[in-house]
């Protein structure tokens, strides 16, 4: 299936190389993903996305918003830094920030 990429930066987003995403850039991403209802939160096991309640595989988040895996590993070391979605799981229970 075949998923049509979201627009969050200018530039294309075809090329035979993925561009870096600066970390200025992270903020419109992150602006981006809220407003089309995506979150994340930061378990024990790293960053789980969320779709609404719908939990989101990571492959095809990566395929809808343009991102290559190198690049969703640098973006998820920021959310781990910053929690710009706010919000954490301790044990069981989810503590939003």
């Amino acid at each position: 299936m075949i998923l049509p990429q979201k627009k969050w930066r200018s530039g294309s987003a075809k090329s035979l190389w993925t561009r870096p995403i600066k970390k200025i850039e992270y903020p419109f991403l992150i602006k981006a993903m809220k407003e089309d209802g995506l979150h994340a939160e930061i378990t024990e096991k790293g960053v789980v996305w969320y779709y609404g309640e719908y939990k989101v595989v990571r492959k095809h988040l990566r395929e809808m918003w343009g991102i290559s895996e190198y690049q969703m590993k640098s973006f998820e070391t920021h959310i781990l830094e910053t929690n710009p979605f706010g919000g954490y799981y301790e044990g069981n229970h989810y503590i939003d920030g």
